[in-house]
């Protein structure tokens, strides 16, 4: 991916990146985040004060995000889509939510795990047709 590729997509809404992740975590069946030995990078959501996952459809803006978010501490690391699945119903009782592909200005689209597996869902009902 091209850095100009990934200006021209992280410039997009949040709703046009959602979108974006949706079709590409489906297509590759992976997630990317950032972690480090405690675990994933949890972020606060300012309305409810909830921890929120942030996650990504590339390795690549997981790495801007890093580098401009300033979390040098953390890696990029990937997660099989099937695992991240059973990981939403954990956050589901956990009434923990989800940032979907944040800039590196923390702009995302913060979903709950019901909202993010029926995406997930009718996407991969698409690719079945």
């Amino acid at each position: 991916m091209t850095q100009k590729q990934i200006e021209e997509i992280l410039a997009k809404k949040p709703e046009s990146r959602y979108k974006y992740f949706i079709r590409t975590v489906v297509a590759e069946e992976e997630v990317w985040g950032l972690a480090d030995d405690e675990g994933w990078l949890l972020l606060e959501d300012d309305e409810d004060d909830t921890d929120v996952l942030a996650v990504f459809p590339n390795p690549e803006f997981a790495e801007v995000f890093r580098e401009k978010g300033e979390f040098e501490e953390f890696r990029v690391e990937v997660l099989d889509l099937y695992e991240f699945l059973e990981w939403l119903n954990d956050f589901e009782k956990e009434k923990m939510k989800i940032a979907v592909f944040p800039t590196p200005d923390f702009q995302s689209a913060v979903m709950t795990p019901e909202r993010l597996r029926a995406d997930f869902k009718t996407e991969f009902d698409k690719e079945q047709e």
